[in-house]
């Protein structure tokens, strides 16, 4: 695995030798960053079923102003905050622990995202939680945009403020961006 573009592009970033984590693969890390383009200015991003942190370290390498990393496997954690050290970023944070425990802290420590990655494990219903979680805690600005990977197509149209915008399948992949549109003030 490789960082595809930006300030980083060529790095090579470690990845697990043999766990159930499933990286995103450069060809959908390359198609997930051509759907998000042109980018925000000084944007603020979650990547927040990080694995080895390959989304959020593309963020970086697009010129991130801060990316915040979720990660509870251990040994991912691990590769993930070598990968971080390997590109010698600053604005960098990893929390450790459930997803749910991560948006808790965020929410916490009152934090806005203008992007938010969600990769999460493909058999659990974490999707879903995760996304009604962070429109709960507020941890996405207005006209923020959320980045899921699935294996099922979730549908989201009951929420309200969240208008799909792109969608495209990889073999049994399928991701979606969302732009969150907010009617309240905060």
């Amino acid at each position: 695995m490789r960082v595809v573009a930006g300030k980083y592009k060529g790095f090579n970033l470690k990845s697990p030798k043999a766990n159930n984590s499933r990286p995103t693969d450069n060809k959908v890390k390359e198609a997930v960053l051509a759907m998000l383009y042109p980018y925000k200015n000084d944007f603020t991003a979650l990547d927040l079923f990080a694995c080895t942190g390959q989304m959020g370290i593309e963020f970086l390498s697009h010129g991130a102003r801060e990316v915040v990393f979720g990660e509870l496997n251990n040994s991912n954690y691990k590769i993930l905050k070598e990968n971080i050290e390997k590109i010698a970023c600053k604005n960098a944070y990893v929390i450790r622990g459930d997803f749910r425990k991560v948006l808790e802290i965020l929410h916490k420590e009152n934090k806005t995202f203008d992007y938010i990655y969600l990769d999460p494990p493909y058999k659990e219903d974490y999707l879903k939680i995760s996304v009604e979680t962070l429109l709960d805690y507020h941890l996405i600005n207005n006209n923020g945009i959320i980045i899921s990977e699935s294996d099922r197509n979730i549908d989201f149209s009951y929420i309200e403020n969240l208008q799909l915008i792109k969608e495209k399948k990889y073999g049994r992949k399928i991701v979606k961006v969302y732009c969150y549109e907010s009617d309240i003030s905060r």
